[in-house]
């Protein structure tokens, strides 16, 4: 896979997005939703949320980049050039909530998720959004097989899936209700117990 580096003038502006070779169509997308921004949208340093993550838009020169969380360092703090991440995990997530025809109810990639000890080495887990979204609580609670007991939960930011588990991303923007079940990194089925 290469990099891919995507132009385009936008309300006189020029913009440039970056992304793996792969994620092309969903490059292009942003840069249509970029281009459907009121003229004088197109603001040097403005944040968008875009689904689970943001994207700013960096001045370097006469440009403005498309700019990400820094996911592989600290997503809260910095932001990188290539918006490949955002752009698979949003469609994973989509793909995900269109095969089970629901709208899409996204966590953000600050938002917490609450996990039993023992879930990050267990093959096996089931994701539950016991509740939607609240404040900073994404609602996901992560169990691995077996009866919680008495251990504490753990708390993490969402975006730490991306270094232990990714595979779950997945599942995330499931709304309230819904649980699904992955082997690995494969999703098993999921489903809206009532």
């Amino acid at each position: 896979m290469g990099e891919l580096r995507l132009e385009r003038h936008l309300h006189g502006v020029h913009v440039v997005l970056m992304c793996e070779d792969d994620a092309e169509e969903q490059g292009e997308w942003v840069l249509e939703v970029l281009g459907r921004l009121p003229p004088g949208g197109l603001i040097p340093g403005r944040t968008l949320r875009f689904g689970w993550s943001s994207l700013r838009l960096d001045p370097r020169g006469d440009s403005l980049v498309v700019t990400e969380p820094d996911f592989d360092g600290d997503p809260m703090k910095d932001w990188r050039d290539d918006i490949t991440v955002t752009l698979r995990v949003q469609g994973r997530m989509l793909e995900t909530t269109q095969t089970v025809g629901v709208d899409p109810v996204f966590p953000r990639y600050s938002d917490t998720f609450t996990a039993l000890p023992g879930w990050a080495d267990s093959p096996r887990v089931a994701l539950a959004r016991v509740r939607a979204p609240e404040g900073t609580d994404s609602g996901w609670l992560v169990l691995p097989p077996g009866t919680p007991g008495d251990t504490p939960f753990d708390t993490f930011p969402v975006h730490a899936l991306l270094r232990r588990r990714a595979a779950l991303l997945s599942a995330l923007a499931l709304p309230a209700g819904w649980v699904a079940e992955f082997d690995g990194d494969t999703l098993l089925g999921y489903g809206r117990p009532d």
